[in-house]
Parts: C-alpha cells; sequence; structure tokens
C-alpha cells in the first residue's frame, strides 16, 4: 500500500510540472494579443452658431454657379446665400433648394445667365483649406424630402503627379440619395474604368421607415488598399485594391470633403418634381477620427 500511495504521488507531481511546463510554453510560443489601438479624434464641426450663421471659411468654400455645367445635367444654381445654407440655431447646417421665381428681381439673374435651373441651393468643399488621408469620416444627416432631390456627402481626390483630376484622382461618395428612393441610399466609388454609371456602388436599404424621416450617420472607412461603407454601423459594402483589379486604386491619397444638395440631374434619371417649394439637407455633425491607427488631417 505504501509503494503505491508513493507511486500516485509521484505521477500527480510528474502532471503538475507537466501543467506548468505547458502553460509556460504556450505562453512563450503565442505571446498575449496587442491591446486595441486607441482611436483619435483628429477633426469635427458641430454647427452650433447662430441662426443664419455662415460656415467657416477657415474650412469650408462655397462652389457656385450652374448645375448644369457639373456634367450631372443638374437643375441647380449654387450660391453662398445664407437663404440656401446657414446654421439653423438649433445645432444644425441646413442646405436649402428653393424654388426659383422669374418673377422675382432676387431670382431674375439665375434665371436669366441659367435657363435650365429650377432650384437656388448650395454646395461647400474643404478644397484647398483641409484634406483627409485615411481614417473614420461620419456624419449625421437627415435626407430631403421629393423627388429629384440629390443631397450628397462625398470626396474628391486631390491633382497629384500620377493623376490631373477626375476619374483619375478618384471619388469617394460616402452617401448619396434619390429622392424617388427614400428607403435607399448609396455608397460609391468611381475611378479610372469605374466612373459615372460604371462606379462601383454599393446600396442601403433602411427598413420600415424612408431616410427622410430622421437622422442617420453615414461613415467610410478608410485604410490603405481599404474602403468600407456604414450607415448607423450597418456595413453596406466595400471594396479593396484587389478587389477591383485589374482596374487602378487611385485612393491612398489626399482627398477633400464636399457637401451639396443638387435637383433633378442623371442620377435620379432626370426626375424633378418642380411643384416642390423647399427642401432640406440637414446635417448634424461631421467627425474625422483614425481608424485603426491610420488617419492624416491635412491643413493647407
Amino acid at each position: 500500500m505504501k509503494i503505491q500511495t508513493k507511486i500516485r504521488a509521484v505521477v500527480a507531481s510528474f502532471a503538475l510540472i507537466t501543467v506548468l511546463f505547458s502553460s509556460v510554453s504556450a505562453e512563450a510560443i503565442s505571446p498575449r494579443a496587442a491591446a486595441p489601438v486607441k482611436e483619435k479624434l483628429l477633426w469635427s464641426q458641430n454647427f452650433s452658431g447662430k441662426a443664419g450663421s455662415r460656415v467657416d471659411s477657415k474650412v469650408w468654400s462655397y462652389d457656385i454657379g450652374n448645375g448644369m455645367g457639373w456634367g450631372n445635367l443638374e437643375q441647380e444654381y449654387y450660391t453662398n446665400k445664407s437663404s440656401n445654407i446657414s446654421m439653423d440655431g438649433k445645432g444644425r447646417l441646413v442646405i436649402k433648394a428653393i424654388k426659383l421665381n422669374s418673377d422675382d428681381p432676387k431670382d431674375q439673374y439665375i434665371t436669366y445667365w441659367c435657363g435650365d435651373c429650377v432650384y437656388s441651393s448650395a454646395k461647400i468643399v474643404t478644397r484647398d483649406k483641409l484634406g483627409f488621408k485615411y481614417g473614420s469620416i461620419s456624419a449625421r444627416i437627415q435626407n430631403p424630402e421629393g423627388v429629384g432631390m440629390w443631397p450628397a456627402f462625398w470626396m474628391l481626390g486631390v491633382p497629384r503627379n500620377s493623376c490631373d483630376g477626375w476619374p483619375s484622382c478618384g471619388e469617394i461618395d460616402i452617401v448619396e440619395a434619390r429622392g424617388s428612393q427614400p428607403y435607399h441610399s448609396v455608397s460609391t466609388l468611381h475611378g479610372p474604368n469605374y466612373s459615372g454609371g460604371s462606379g462601383l456602388t454599393h446600396y442601403y436599404f433602411s427598413g420600415n421607415d424612408p431616410l427622410t424621416a430622421g437622422f442617420h450617420v453615414y461613415r467610410v472607412d478608410w485604410l490603405p488598399n481599404s474602403i468600407k461603407f456604414y450607415v448607423d454601423d450597418n456595413l453596406v459594402g466595400g471594396e479593396t485594391k484587389s478587389s477591383i483589379s485589374p482596374n487602378d486604386w487611385v485612393f491612398n491619397a489626399e482627398f477633400y470633403l464636399i457637401m451639396n444638395l443638387a435637383t433633378g440631374g442623371n442620377f435620379d434619371g432626370g426626375a424633378l418634381d418642380d411643384t416642390i417649394q423647399k427642401a432640406e439637407m440637414k446635417i448634424d455633425w461631421i467627425k474625422y477620427s483614425t481608424f485603426k491607427g491610420k488617419g492624416t488631417l491635412v491643413k493647407h
């Protein structure tokens, strides 16, 4: 009996030593996973000014002119008037498409020079002021109601040695919406050989409630050789350098931001309900942060 007891003790000790050695060896071979990268907010816009306040001129410029000239047969004239774009005093920036009246003296200069324009509206850009390269970019937006309304939150590539404009420098459409399809939003990449109607497009369906009924967060997570789009944290879709091959990936470079409300045009098949007197695109905030440690804010 004493011999058996000693044997059991030796076996137990050996087993304990084996477990301890295995544990130490496993930790030595497989070190602990690295802690998650703590992301950093690089830039944000909160539109908390008084009603009628302008956007920050250090960040934004206005594109002014006839939307027909942008190549999409749009039927708006972009202005820098506070009636078309200003803060509402409730923490939001509002871009308004307003029906033009050829009998109104304040609209006559637009209707004279732009015979096809049906609405005045606004378009702002960070071009030559702020640039963005990689990271996570999001905005909380309520889309306008009305057939032919075309809100957009998007980006264009900065011209560089390898490109000289659109589409060779790239376009990232974080969100666009067709007024005739209030339950859908669109996120698209454009580049050489995949632009315009051939863009790489991903669709989001909102379910029971139209996107025009409230605010939603539209986001792009952008890394070298990878882009993914989200609505309210729901993955919409994305592309990688390999997924678009053999076409060129033109998104590993600086881009600038654009926000606008177009009317009519090719995007919605030329549809436009011109009985609409006013439509509003509301922007609550815009945020730019690192994503997986990547993200650079370029100040010009």
